[in-house]
């Protein structure tokens, strides 16, 4: 099996420990609902980094035209993203954890729980759905909580370490790794 995306499995696992812990949603199989979880949120990942790439090749190809007309590459992508996802017909785009998105994959979550045979739900559709969606803020508090540790820990190295060099990247990757270890949240043999 390939590896998972750390955040996703830890977004999918509490999203599904909130919604049991809660007796919101009773599962035959917790760990095939959290399996469930993770392929819809990973989906969705898959889906908006093809986007990504197709929009950074579209971009290459005609980097004089955006040159020429004075487009930053920030809004090119951004444009071009936005008109891919129009013509496939991907209703929401940007990160996993913006407001929107949230709310776009709690409604696909919650459409799982309605649906799968495996599972039932003891509360309304809006009680789920909240509870879904303070899932992805919590873990969205986590991801900023242990950004701001891992910058801290650069910062107070003895000499400056800047921001976008092949040192600060490989420390932050180091460091990282080292806070979600320390808080449980990854095993120390998962490192790569």
């Amino acid at each position: 099996m390939a590896k998972k995306n750390r955040f996703l499995k830890l977004l999918s696992d509490r999203i599904v420990d909130n919604l049991l812990e809660r007796e919101l949603v009773i599962a035959d199989n917790p760990e095939s609902f959290k399996e469930k979880v993770y392929e819809i949120l990973y989906s969705d990942y898959k889906t908006e980094k093809e986007l990504e790439e197709e929009a950074e090749r579209i971009i290459q190809e005609n980097s004089e035209e955006v040159f020429y007309r004075g487009v930053s590459l920030h809004k090119a992508r951004k444009l071009i993203k936005e008109k891919l996802a129009k013509e496939r017909g991907i209703p929401v785009i940007g990160s996993v954890f913006s407001r929107e998105k949230a709310n776009y994959l709690a409604g696909k979550i919650l459409k799982l729980i309605l649906t799968d045979e495996e599972l039932d739900y003891t509360q309304e559709r809006g009680v789920i759905r909240n509870a879904i969606v303070g899932s992805f803020e919590e873990v969205a508090q986590l991801r900023k909580e242990i950004d701001q540790r891992v910058r801290e820990k650069i910062a107070s190295h003895s000499r400056p370490i800047y921001e976008g060099t092949p040192e600060w990247y490989a420390l932050y990757r180091r460091y990282y790794n080292e806070e979600l270890i320390e808080r449980g949240l990854v095993e120390p043999e998962t490192e790569v």
